[in-house]
């Protein structure tokens, strides 16, 4: 099938769904949010906020930026496949979209708009967002669906947490970043859980392998309490040994939950290794940060971007990678582009975790640079299919 030119549907059509609009601002975001970054890392831009320091609008940026734009593109075209309802399209999903984006722009141009700009629009986009998914999924009876939106609600607090300082100037902006960052890692715990076991077991017996991927209820439960105490802990007590005890005890949950999906034989599909290896990266950052917290062994913001970078940037580039496939008609086949984005996005992590140690800037122009490239290769080779027109929906 040949792929269409970038350009010829436009995303914001009636037709467009969740992941057309949605894993299109993530994929651009994540290329032109980490470029501003660096560009203001070299004095080459000014800072956005003088009232905050720089890094934390890079956290902001990327939390409640990217990852917000790729967990509504999931959510609100995994939704309607779960519940068996009709995806938001139309003026309802252009809204949402729209407010996010205005959301960017008040972050970019505070000298322009005014401070309640980027958090008005943010509180619309996670309202609008919240507002379909939640009663949907609530519908379903599943008792793993009924947690997402509960798990995004803590994400979105994060988010006003961090307006209540630029606002205010409330002492929570740092408590916000790490309220949205733990939020979404409980997300990808639940949400692993969910479709891992199910993709993998799909995709070896279309091998001819028929493996058990066993479901423990005390795990699943054990595995949720673990990341809670975590999320309480972190917002709570940000500095007290308890963080760190909380980070073990739920990174040795997730290394058992992560033993039992088969992750070793499925080196043959990038699409699946990649999920795998997100989701290695967020039981190490776990463990590592944990020990880090004991021993002093590494700097608490370099262990987090185990976490950011390998954990969130790979499960993230993995879903949106799949889903723009599946759910425009294609085959589950990545495209050479994604699988050496996938692996650029991997030497990042390790770049800026492990490498350079005594060189943290160096570390930070390097994992940022490969951070570009890879979402650079993502853009390149989906954003052509996700404004493709007409796309073939999935049955079911």
């Amino acid at each position: 099938m040949p792929i269409p030119r970038l350009g010829t549907l436009k995303i914001f059509s009636r037709a467009a769904q969740g992941f057309h609009i949605f894993f299109t601002l993530a994929g651009l975001w994540a290329v032109l949010a980490m470029a501003a970054w660096l560009a203001i890392r070299a004095g080459l831009l000014p800072s956005p906020d003088g009232n905050l320091p720089t890094a934390w609008i890079h956290g902001h940026e990327m939390l409640f930026g990217f990852t917000a734009a790729a967990a509504a593109g999931f959510m609100l075209t995994a939704t309607p496949v779960w519940s068996r309802t009709p995806a938001l399209t139309g003026p309802p999903l252009q809204g949402i979209a729209v407010a996010w984006l205005l959301g960017r722009a008040g972050m970019i141009f505070p000298h322009l708009l005014p401070p309640w700009w980027s958090a008005l629009a943010d509180a619309l986009f996670f309202l609008g967002f919240l507002a379909f998914i939640s009663p949907t999924l609530w519908a379903t009876g599943n008792r793993v669906h009924r947690i997402f939106p509960i798990l995004l609600g803590l994400f979105a607090a994060g988010d006003l947490l961090f307006h209540l300082e630029t606002l205010f100037g409330f002492p929570t902006a740092r408590a916000g970043l790490g309220l949205g960052g733990n939020a979404i890692l409980f997300f990808l715990v639940m949400t692993g859980g969910h479709i891992m076991p199910m993709f993998t077991r799909e995709a070896l017996k279309a091998r001819g392998v028929d493996l058990a991927f066993p479901i423990s209820p005390a795990l699943e439960i054990l595995g949720a309490v673990t990341m809670f105490l975590l999320v309480l802990a972190d917002l709570f007590l940000p500095d007290h040994p308890l963080v760190a005890w909380s980070c073990l005890a739920a990174g040795l949950v997730q290394v058992v939950r992560f033993l039992r999906w088969h992750g070793h034989k499925t080196l043959h599909d990038p699409l699946l290794w990649v999920l795998h290896l997100g989701y290695f990266w967020l039981v190490a950052g776990l463990l590592l940060r944990g020990f880090a917290r004991l021993t002093g062994s590494h700097d608490d913001v370099s262990v987090r971007h185990a976490l950011y970078v390998g954990a969130m940037g790979l499960f993230t580039l993995g879903i949106m990678s799949r889903i723009s496939l599946l759910h425009t008609g294609r085959p589950a086949v990545a495209p050479r582009a994604a699988t050496m984005a996938f692996l650029t996005v991997a030497s990042a992590a390790v770049i800026r975790v492990f490498l350079f140690s005594g060189h943290p800037t160096l570390a930070t122009w390097l994992a940022g640079g490969l951070w570009i490239v890879a979402y650079a290769l993502f853009c390149a080779a989906f954003l052509p299919i996700l404004t493709a027109p007409d796309p073939a929906r999935p049955a079911g």
